[in-house]
């Protein structure tokens, strides 16, 4: 009589993946894609792809601000809110200091950008983690590269609305309203600060992302379902209550 166990079979090798595979993947089978993500992370093709969209979108936007009406626009509000004046020749030194800041402001975009993926991914990472996720942090930055594909629409999609647009032709706050792809780039200039943040939470490429996100969640070892689905979700409200706190005290 044997009285061995019989033996388990192993499960079979997940296959490495592309990154140009991992990209494709994310929108035609995207459960899938992220369990090799996990396996086997790669995050740098829609890093570098989001970067170069990034430069590429600031350098294009800023020829078609108006900053002299942005300035003065901005110093308005301000001063409606404090109750003070600001002397006309103030508004036209900040509108030259602005205008030779350009370059920089189009360098400090980028590196915020790059920084803000390192730390999002570090943020999702930490939940993760202290919701039972056994997961690396490069883990994490190859669901966070590939769920924000979506956004690398987005800028594919603003960047010819922003070519088309004359030069110094909107303000700041209107060029946040090219692509109107959320709830908030459908209310009046006039509507509260808040409100405007509140409903511009309410996009399309952001809602993707973050289904994108619960879905590469779901495929992480040591997380729930039920986990799996709020820790992004709830991670985003965070995010939007804070912005719209912001734009209410600093409009």
């Amino acid at each position: 009589m044997n009285d061995t166990a019989p033996t388990v079979p192993a499960a079979p090798p997940v296959p490495p993946i592309s990154p140009l595979e991992a990209v494709t993947g994310t929108f035609s089978k995207p459960s899938e894609t992220f369990s090799r993500l996990l396996a086997r992370p790669t995050w740098w093709l829609p890093l570098a792809v989001s970067t170069v969209l990034l430069a590429a979108l600031i350098a294009i936007s800023m020829q078609k601000i108006d900053m002299e009406r942005t300035v003065r626009e901005a110093i308005e509000k301000r001063g409606a809110r404090t109750g003070q004046s600001v002397p006309p020749e103030m508004v036209t030194r900040q509108v030259e200091a602005t205008r030779k800041m350009q370059p920089v402001f189009l360098g400090v975009g980028v590196v915020f950008g790059v920084a803000a993926f390192f730390l999002i991914g570090l943020v999702l990472w930490g939940a993760a983690r202290a919701m039972g996720a056994e997961a690396r942090y490069g883990q994490m930055l190859a669901i966070w590269a590939h769920a924000s594909l979506p956004n690398i629409i987005g800028a594919l999609v603003a960047i010819p609305l922003f070519v088309t647009l004359a030069d110094g032709s909107i303000t700041q706050a209107a060029a946040q309203n090219v692509v109107a792809s959320n709830v908030g780039a459908f209310l009046p200039e006039t509507a509260p600060a808040a409100l405007r943040s509140l409903l511009s939470s309410l996009d399309v490429f952001s809602l993707a992302t973050l289904a994108l996100l619960v879905l590469g969640f779901r495929r992480v070892p040591g997380l729930s379902r039920g986990a799996a689905t709020s820790t992004p979700v709830v991670l985003w409200g965070l995010w939007v209550i804070g912005k719209t706190i912001w734009a209410a005290l600093f409009g």
